[in-house]
């Protein structure tokens, strides 16, 4: 098949064409069982920042393919999709090389420091990709690229009863847990949230404007989002409204699978998943179990809104988070899985 590649930097041309990439994803889903695209990428195709760029490639009328690459961290991420019936073609090999290209297209940025930016010398770094579900296709790519595994992100999950086995836990007299109000604690949740995930290269450089990206979407419940202040003196808190923000627990209920209260007559479908979306909190706070306690105030939304299983990701590197929810009945279900470029002389030869 014709395996020409277009490619554009953000945002797409217009709703059609966001329309196809979301519909693209969705066939995925439905053939594979595991969503390829994350969040971020879907938010991003409206995003008007040159350092996303979007690959496209069409056969006969239909979206076949297509890759998005966002240059605006410290290391170029990409994620792709093929449409099912356009696989063992070579059209992902081609995605990827693609990719690959426009990655190490990023624009140049001078060093503040003076400090030479070794990232410039070693196509090594140029690139991550994930793959969700590590599926066997997606790690056949990979090798036939030379890309080895780099990072592991675990999905947990555990089945949930009602509320009366999920309650709200009891809050220590010094601290205080109310929910999110956007717009007044906007700034300190992104503060928060910084500190809390100072060295994750996703979470910790949500901005603002990332944040009301979520606030906008259909699924985001102020409610679900709650906030836990010390009512003390934290040092190196984050100052919020009414307190010092040490920590917050954020759960997601996706759209069309929570119960409609305006519905009467009989009882409705519980949800069947919910996610424990982020925890976080603050490097001051740490060791006075608050991971514990926030991770339990999201079982218990999630009890009360009658989900059936909760989810979460976490690194598989972060010993004691995956403690922690492990204490809390989580289990592993499957893992994404991010790829890099290997060192040169590990690379496979004669492709």
């Amino acid at each position: 098949m014709d395996t020409s590649i277009l490619w554009h930097p953000g945002p797409l041309i217009d709703d059609v064409e966001i329309t196809q990439v979301r519909e693209l994803a969705a066939a995925a889903e439905r053939a594979d069982g595991v969503a390829p695209l994350s969040e971020q990428p879907l938010l991003n195709l409206r995003e008007a920042d040159d350092d996303v760029v979007h690959l496209l490639s069409w056969w006969r009328g239909d979206l076949a393919g297509y890759a998005q690459v966002d240059r605006r961290g410290p290391v170029p991420s990409a994620e792709l999709v093929v449409r099912p019936e356009h696989r063992r073609h070579g059209l992902g090999f081609h995605l990827l090389a693609s990719a690959t290209a426009r990655a190490q297209e990023r624009r140049d940025v001078v060093p503040t420091d003076g400090q030479h930016d070794a990232r410039r010398d070693d196509d090594r770094a140029a690139l991550h990709v994930w793959a969700h579900g590590d599926l066997p296709a997606a790690r056949a790519l990979a090798a036939r690229s030379g890309f080895v595994p780099v990072r592991e992100l675990l999905v947990l999950a555990r089945p949930l009863g009602g509320p009366d086995e999920h309650p709200f836990p009891d809050v220590p007299p010094d601290l205080r847990l109310r929910t999110f109000v956007p717009g007044a604690d906007d700034a300190a949740w992104v503060r928060a949230n910084a500190r809390a995930f100072a060295h994750h290269p996703e979470q910790g450089r949500l901005t603002v404007a990332d944040l009301r990206a979520r606030v906008d979407e259909d699924w985001f419940d102020a409610a679900g989002l709650y906030l836990l202040e010390d009512t003390g003196s934290v040092s190196g808190g984050t100052a919020g409204p009414d307190g010092a923000v040490v920590g917050f627990v954020w759960t997601k209920i996706p759209t069309g699978t929570a119960p409609d209260p305006a519905v009467s007559g009989g009882p409705t479908e519980p949800p069947a998943e919910g996610e424990i979306y982020v925890v976080g909190v603050d490097p001051d706070a740490q060791g006075r179990g608050l991971g514990t306690l926030l991770t339990a105030v999201g079982l218990a939304h999630l009890a009360r809104a009658r989900v059936r299983e909760a989810v979460l990701y976490v690194d598989g590197d972060n010993a004691p988070a995956v403690r922690t929810y492990e204490r809390a009945g989580f289990v592993r279900r499957t893992a994404d899985v991010q790829y890099a470029a290997a060192p040169r002389a590990d690379r496979p030869t004669g492709r």
